[in-house]
């Protein structure tokens, strides 16, 4: 199973089209939202995001939306 984590804030226009696209992608997800929660808002700092959406998928990071970036990563880690 593929692990994908998205740090998202509330106002992220994009945060929510790539977490709609990841539902009709039928794959589950982490979601961390950092808008009001330091912890995460750290994690994601820790994991060298510094704006969302920060996308985590297995061994990549994505720190924007690119549905075709993304479906090649999630192609790249099913074939691990």
């Amino acid at each position: 199973m593929t692990n994908v984590t998205i740090f998202k804030s509330d106002h992220c226009s994009a945060c929510h089209e790539a977490i709609s696209y990841f539902e009709q992608l039928g794959i589950h997800y982490k979601q961390l939202d950092v808008t009001f929660n330091q912890s995460n808002f750290n994690e994601m700092l820790r994991k060298g995001g510094i704006a969302t959406p920060f996308i985590i998928i297995g061994s990549q990071s994505f720190e924007f939306f690119d549905p075709d970036k993304i479906k090649e990563a999630l192609a790249c880690d099913k074939a691990l």
